[in-house]
């Protein structure tokens, strides 16, 4: 799991008046908005004995303690003790604060300390905001590893056997030629014309023998981290999903997805299209939930790739190549877990945190920064084809 990118960590319309508890890279936060409406989030914890502040309540726009009423800001530093209202604020009681973004419907933070101008961008997601594309959004659920879901949405392969009764064509599982284009350090896509089976019946799940031709980019953006899929049928009728996939921790995934489409917009029409994307995130998750390792292997050698993996491979050299810069995410205990490295326990004495930016202007913390764990990949070279 890498830090200092930006993660979805809440659908825009499910962060209200409430505080809202969030997991992500292993690490417990806080999201909520203040009295002006801005989101915010911040470490769940509070540095005076250690409650988490998910668990209590929002009050004047602040995240307001359960155990002893302590209040924080939205940046993090604590406004209000009652216990000592006339007394000062001692200059160690705050919390880290991420960085907050509001776009497309979701709450973006960036989970790190990377200081402003040397942040990695957003995904481009244009289509979400044109009023000509009715859009949809949804989330999902994920026994599996994000970079084993991630690579997944951005494999043309596996639609025929995986797929094969929602879009994929069985009886025609060859790949054409593709390239894979970078735009960027962050982002990448690959573009071909797949063949999509005509199916009857009220169910569309009689075949016809009939294929019609689906112009078909899909990419991946580091930030969220996304998938993406644009869909343009022979009569220009185009569908755009993206799915931000969040790791939780290592082994579950959450993923915050948005559909849009240029036809049959009508709002009675949604359903049937949330129903059919999260039957095809299922259909994944059958596969995906039974994978071993759990986890992507730490070299190519492991397995065997060819020319139709071209583009998960881009993205595994990418993340790899963050690895290398020092961007592993520690766990929240450190890199042995919860229990340390020899079981005794003696982590659960301390917790570590995930740096913010004004870690680099303020030294006083009364919770340690979690260490990047020291990356010991072997140094061979990932497969290209």
């Amino acid at each position: 799991m890498l830090k200092n990118l930006w993660y979805v960590v809440a659908a825009s319309s499910d962060l209200r008046d409430a505080l809202l508890p969030v997991t992500v890279l292993g690490h417990r936060f806080v999201a909520f908005r203040d009295e002006a409406g801005r989101a915010h989030l911040l470490s769940d914890i509070c540095v005076h004995r250690g409650a988490s502040l998910s668990a209590g309540q929002r009050m004047h726009g602040e995240v307001q303690c359960p155990y002893h009423g302590w209040r924080y800001r939205g940046d993090g530093r604590c406004a209000h003790i009652p216990a000592q209202p006339d007394a000062r604020i001692p200059a160690r009681a705050r919390v880290d604060s991420y960085p907050v973004v509001e776009r497309h419907g979701w709450v973006w933070a960036l989970l790190g300390d990377l200081p402003d101008g040397g942040r990695p961008p957003l995904p481009e997601l244009g289509w979400a905001d044109d009023p000509a594309v009715r859009v949809i959004h949804g989330t999902f659920e994920w026994a599996a590893n994000w970079e084993r879901i991630v690579e997944n949405g951005l494999d043309f392969a596996h639609a025929p056997f995986v797929h094969g009764t929602s879009f994929g064509a069985p009886d025609r599982p060859e790949i054409d030629a593709f390239d894979v284009t970078a735009e960027d350090d962050w982002s990448a896509h690959a573009r071909l014309t797949m063949r999509r089976p005509v199916r009857k019946g009220l169910l569309k799940r009689r075949e016809t023998g009939e294929h019609v031709d689906v112009v078909t980019q899909t990419g991946f953006h580091l930030s969220g981290p996304c998938a993406t899929l644009e869909l343009t049928l022979g009569n220009g009728w185009r569908i755009f999903i993206a799915s931000a996939h969040v790791p939780v921790d290592a082994l579950h995934t959450r993923t915050y997805w948005m559909m849009g489409r240029t036809f049959l917009r009508s709002p009675l029409l949604d359903a049937r299209f949330r129903k059919r994307n999260l039957r095809i995130f299922a259909e994944d998750h059958a596969v995906l939930r039974r994978i071993r390792p759990e986890c992507v292997p730490e070299g190519w050698q492991s397995e065997v790739s060819v020319k139709s993996d071209a583009l998960q491979i881009a993205f595994r050299q990418r993340v790899r190549a963050l690895e290398r810069r020092g961007w592993l995410a520690a766990a929240a205990n450190g890199a042995n877990g919860a229990d340390g490295a020899n079981g005794s326990g003696e982590a659960r004495r301390s917790v570590n945190v995930i740096a913010c930016p004004a870690r680099h202007e303020v030294q006083t913390w009364a919770l340690d920064a979690a260490l990047t764990p020291r990356d010991e990949r072997p140094k061979t070279p990932l497969f290209s084809p």
